[in-house]
């Protein structure tokens, strides 16, 4: 045999030989895989807690401005037919998220003017702020299938949002809203009505998107309302379905809770504004103070609650969550 030809057969790989490197790469990646997993979710958490940091800042600025918080919204009132005034917390923090040139495009003259233009329309802008990275969204505009409601909030296309501002122990429906939060229809809170402490009451937190259980009963018990995973729309105004779901969030039930199979449309306004994110074990809250933390899923729901309440005289310290 010719040294040549014997250098050749030495410089290959037998099969067994690759199969057992593509094993030994196959163990690593698996010994890799929850270790990038890991740091990934810290990222998107630290992002995420910039982000609501980001957002109590500018109410804040609003409140120096305006010697109050915003308000959750106002109600559309039809002026010869023509819906007029409707607005939200997210529309009036514009100015102060560096999307100025949003807020000169939102008509509060003609609030159907605001949806025209299909994925190009004012409502269907994507404001990455509002998106945590760790949302199980299935896109970030979403088209309004709703049934119900005045016939200028039905269609349009929407840009979603992964938080909301608190409304204290119940925001949803309208008619049941507990006002003992900061933010609900024409509030006006300011920092001394926060008689619970600043660095103890909520300002904003995460919705939670996931719930196979309300996706799969939702058309029974409100006919025309998209699943879970489209709910939190930020450019919904007063007077369209689910106005306070969309815009604020409550304490009504623990952080990521999920509706049971038995739940019946209580069980659904309970679900429809939860507290929760996509990040494993709990979600982030901004307070009235600014400072943000994360809060465990197994936070009692009395703790919640006393969070959630500007006024209400809870005992509560930092101990208990």
């Amino acid at each position: 045999m010719s040294p040549s030809l014997t250098m050749s057969r030495r410089c290959g790989f037998t099969l067994a030989e690759l199969l057992v490197v593509i094993a030994i790469i196959a163990v690593l990646i698996g010994l890799l895989l929850p270790a990038v997993q890991k740091v990934r979710a810290a990222v998107n958490r630290m992002v995420c807690t910039n982000h609501l940091r980001q957002i109590a800042l500018a109410a804040h600025n609003y409140h120096d401005v305006c010697g109050q918080f915003p308000s959750a919204g106002h109600f559309t009132v039809e002026v010869n037919r023509v819906p007029t005034g409707g607005t939200n917390l997210w529309v009036q923090l514009f100015p102060y998220i560096d999307q100025d040139n949003l807020y000169k495009q939102w008509d509060d003259k003609d609030n159907r003017n605001n949806v025209v233009g299909g994925r190009n329309a004012t409502t269907a802008q994507v404001i990455k702020l509002l998106i945590c990275p760790s949302d199980s969204l299935p896109e970030t505009v979403v088209e309004n299938t709703a049934t119900v409601g005045p016939p200028w909030s039905r269609g349009g296309f929407y840009g979603m949002s992964s938080y909301g501002g608190s409304a204290g122990t119940r925001s949803v429906p309208i008619v049941d809203v507990s006002q003992d939060g900061l933010f609900f229809i024409d509030s006006s809170v300011r920092i001394e009505d926060i008689t619970d402490g600043a660095s103890n009451t909520f300002l904003f937190g995460e919705r939670y998107h996931r719930d196979p259980e309300y996706d799969l009963r939702q058309p029974d018990v409100l006919s025309g309302v998209a699943p879970i995973a489209q709910i939190g729309k930020w450019a919904v105004v007063a007077g369209a379905p689910g106005i306070m779901g969309n815009i604020t969030l409550h304490s009504a039930v623990p952080i990521n809770y999920r509706m049971p199979s038995d739940g019946g449309a209580l069980e659904v306004n309970n679900r429809f504004a939860a507290f929760g994110s996509g990040h494993p074990g709990g979600a982030n809250f901004a307070f009235a103070d600014g400072h943000v933390r994360f809060l465990r899923e197994t936070t009692s729901p009395s703790v919640l609650r006393a969070l959630s309440t500007r006024a209400g005289g809870e005992p509560v310290s930092e101990a208990d969550y």
